[in-house]
């Protein structure tokens, strides 16, 4: 495939409609899967679905998102290099083994003795492993529709048969089997045509093991980061109720970033060849743009959290939900630069400096647990303020890191 001479705009064209569009559609299609499922089936039939999607999120985001992503870098640089099909293998056979292995030695606390959640599991995180790689090669090989469309079918085909199955009477393992085809169809647009042909006479890359290890690294830290808040708080003793509210509000105001997860794949590839060209002035420039946007971002989030922010957090879960104003300010302006940050290490990724993307998210942990040591005001709020102070840190290490490393 021939990319262009010049860095492709990062929005319009080439597909970029279609992973904007098919995201969109995707993330509501995500929410009435857990609104149509959690109503027909309760709370208690539905906990099991809920802990198999944070099993499959949480794999997804902090391991093979990195390994999709370093797909993409890799079809993009100057010199060609053969897929590491065995190290893709070993990631993904070691994620499906320790998250079978979690399943089974919780299966009577989280999934109410039924054993049939351990093969399911096992296929669900084989399947998203698929799904992250063909993703990988679509992106990498510029085919940014077929993304789109993966993307999207992949949630709407999950709703669909959710529907269908819930009619059947259905109860939650049918269900969870929904979770397991919507990953499936990345394989409709054959992301790995034609690489065992370009493949013959390469070799891998050298290194891309250890970058790997680096980039989970760096995702592990940011994911403990966004998502570890409401164990901690309960942790430091706040009634179960608080622990909610906590909960449901940094998931109301993760929106943006969840979405961003599905479109980071379209910034790389161009910000990979600005690397390959040495175009280091031009890398700045997008640096300090994108700083200068977090840090607005960032105001207007903790100003729009601080003024509507617990209204609309009533409105939409009901006034037993509704935050303080401060935590709902605190949760807003961490949101916004966690899904700013996303696109920004982007080009840390280009220049394969994995090492400083891992030191900056390492550092933005350390901070965040500092604040919480240090104490001051209740549970909720030492922890969203300790969020808040770890995205920042980790963001600045990464504008950072652009602005003064030499491509």
């Amino acid at each position: 495939m021939r990319y262009p001479s010049t860095p492709q705009r990062l929005a319009g064209g080439s597909g970029t409609t279609y992973m904007v569009v098919g995201t969109l559609i995707a993330a509501v299609a995500a929410y009435l899967f857990q609104l149509v499922a959690g109503r027909v089936l309760g709370p208690t039939e539905f906990a099991p679905i809920t802990v198999l999607w944070t099993i499959q999120f949480l794999v997804f985001t902090t391991v093979f998102i990195p390994m999709e992503q370093l797909t993409i870098r890799r079809l993009n640089a100057a010199v060609a290099f053969a897929a590491p099909w065995r190290l893709f293998l070993w990631v993904i056979g070691v994620a499906v083994v320790a998250s079978v292995a979690f399943t089974a030695l919780t299966l009577d606390q989280l999934f109410g003795g039924d054993s049939v959640y351990v093969p399911i599991t096992a296929v669900l995180i084989l399947a998203y492993g698929g799904f992250a790689l063909g993703r990988g090669f679509l992106a990498g090989r510029g085919r940014y529709r077929e993304h789109g469309l993966s993307t999207l079918t992949e949630s709407v085909l999950r709703l669909v048969l959710a529907v269908a199955l819930l009619a059947a009477g259905a109860g939650a393992p049918g269900l969870a089997w929904s979770l397991v085809a919507g990953a499936l169809v990345v394989w409709l647009w054959r992301p790995f045509r034609g690489e065992r042909s370009l493949d013959a006479g390469r070799t891998p890359e050298r290194g891309t093991g250890g970058a790997l290890a680096r980039f989970v690294t760096a995702n592990g830290a940011s994911q403990t980061i966004l998502a570890a808040g409401p164990l901690v708080v309960g942790a430091l003793g706040a009634r179960p109720a608080e622990v909610s509210v906590f909960f449901e509000t940094t998931l109301l105001f993760r929106a943006p970033l969840t979405v961003a997860y599905n479109l980071i794949s379209r910034v790389l590839p161009p910000f990979t060849r600005m690397v390959e060209r040495g175009e280091a002035a031009t890398l700045r420039r997008w640096a300090a743009r994108i700083g200068a946007g977090g840090v607005a971002l960032a105001g207007l989030g903790y100003a729009g959290g601080l003024v509507a922010g617990p209204a609309m957090v009533e409105i939409l879960l009901g006034a037993e939900f509704r935050p303080s104003a401060a935590l709902a300010a605190y949760a807003a302006a961490g949101m916004a630069i966690a899904t700013v940050a996303l696109f920004a290490q982007q080009m840390l990724i280009a220049m394969q400096a994995t090492t400083v993307l891992a030191a900056s998210w390492l550092a933005g942990l350390v901070v965040a647990a500092a604040v919480i040591w240090i104490g001051g005001d209740d549970a909720s709020l030492r922890v969203a303020r300790a969020f808040l102070a770890g995205e920042a840190v980790a963001f600045v290490g990464i504008i950072t890191a652009v602005t003064t490393r030499r491509v």
